[in-house]
């Protein structure tokens, strides 16, 4: 088998782990994934830039962007007031700094975005962590 249907199998199989984990995850769970791949994609932007590799800057960039988008769309704005209103301005935000950044290949400005975003995700995590504790706690008092 060559090389290049070897790693299109890796890649397909990567993909297809990807989907079971999106399915099987819970609304939070796809929330600390998307937080996840938006850093992942911002280091990937800033290396490209670093690098002067224009098109994967491009791609990691739109992709931020599509982050940034659903986790605007997945804000809950009946049950957050004020909190989620700063939350959707943040994400605004940091949309404008990651096209002047890639406008201007300022690699400033990409690590502003990761600096605003990486408390919260880090904080979504720890939220996560005491949630499941909470959960497990009344299905032991329940069951």
């Amino acid at each position: 088998m060559s090389y290049k249907k070897q790693l299109r199998g890796v890649a397909q199989y990567v993909r297809g782990s990807a989907e079971a984990s999106v399915l099987e995850a819970s609304p939070h769970q796809l929330i600390e994934m998307l937080y996840k791949s938006l850093l992942g994609r911002l280091a990937a932007a800033k290396g490209a830039i670093q690098r002067a590799d224009t098109i994967l800057a491009t791609q990691s960039i739109n992709r931020a962007q599509s982050i940034l988008i659903e986790l605007r769309t997945s804000i809950d704005f009946e049950k957050g007031g004020e909190v989620v209103q700063n939350l959707d301005d943040l994400y605004e935000y940091c949309g404008r700094k990651l096209v002047d950044g890639m406008a201007s290949n300022n690699i400033d400005m990409i690590d502003e975005v990761i600096n605003l975003i990486k408390p919260i995700a880090e904080a979504w995590s720890v939220i996560k962590k005491e949630a499941e504790e909470i959960l497990a706690k009344r299905e032991t008092e329940s069951g």
